[in-house]
């Protein structure tokens, strides 16, 4: 086991189709893939707002609701 964090970048990057933010009163939102109907869940806080803002920084949709 390694303490290097797997790599997020496929969540804007491209590589990965159907990656967006679920928007919510609740908090951040909740990435979702709308190909795979899976959502990701990011149990260290900091990294979960890290990809969410990176995800708006590189302008990946972040919608209102399940599509």
């Amino acid at each position: 086991m390694t303490d290097k964090p797997e790599s997020l970048d496929f969540l804007w990057d491209g590589t990965e189709d159907g990656w967006v933010v679920i928007t919510s009163d609740l908090g951040l939102g909740t990435i979702y893939n709308t190909e795979t109907h899976m959502a990701l869940v990011l149990e260290d806080e900091a990294e979960y707002e890290h990809a969410i803002r990176t995800m708006h920084e590189h302008g990946r949709p972040f919608l209102d609701s399940i599509p």
